[in-house]
């Protein structure tokens, strides 16, 4: 009799021991599976499958506009942008929200974000026309690279040669910005290339102007 008893005993306590281990294993794989399931969403977080231009303002808030019609922020060379309206390359940072008088007010710095379509193979000129006159030297930046505006005839428009090399390859999100130290009305930034040839793949020499899809929401 005390026998029986005592293996009932022990497999009871056998079938407890292995319950409380199929529960510990479980528990872990619960545990587990829940771990690696936030860790994607938080990597979904971090890395969002989105283009380049709703990341540009809606998680970074680097551009001022949102146009959903420009998904890569592709800056077309020879092209005209016309700062009246809603350029979808504009920096948050700088710019005025609301155009005055065919011109755009840059309080501080600020420039212009953007992705270039082909590889840049040869230098860049991009060209200001300002509301008004400027005296003093208009400094600014390509990314990495550093130039100044120089006066032409016109007084109120200053060039700029940009090297190839300044600008990035690929898809990445490049910079163009301009430090002001007052605060200055921009009416057209253009951009077009020294020379072409024949055989590069912008054979078009007349500016793009900044087409209604671009600049409207």
């Amino acid at each position: 009799m005390t026998v029986d008893v005592a293996n009932d005993a022990m497999q009871i306590n056998t079938k407890k021991s292995h319950s409380s281990t199929t529960l510990r294993i479980t528990l872990l794989t619960l545990i587990t599976i829940l771990s690696c399931y936030y860790l994607w969403v938080l990597y979904k977080a971090v890395t969002p499958n989105v283009s380049i231009a709703y990341k540009a303002y809606y998680i970074k808030t680097q551009t001022l506009f949102w146009q959903p019609k420009e998904p890569d922020l592709a800056l077309k060379i020879p092209s005209s942008l016309e700062l009246s309206t809603k350029v979808p390359y504009l920096s948050r940072e700088g710019w005025n929200k609301d155009a005055d008088d065919g011109a755009r007010l840059l309080t501080n710095a600020g420039g212009f974000y953007f992705t270039l379509p082909h590889k840049v193979k040869q230098d860049v000129k991009v060209s200001i026309t300002l509301a008004s006159s400027l005296s003093s030297p208009l400094h600014f930046s390509v990314n990495q690279w550093h130039g100044v505006f120089a006066s032409t005839k016109q007084t109120n428009v200053f060039d700029a040669i940009i090297p190839a090399s300044a600008f990035k390859s690929g898809d990445t999100l490049q910079t163009l910005q301009i430090n002001t130290l007052t605060p200055l009305a921009f009416k057209l930034v253009d951009f077009s290339f020294l020379s072409l040839s024949k055989n590069d793949s912008y054979q078009s020499t007349t500016p793009i102007l900044a087409s209604p899809s671009m600049t409207h929401n």
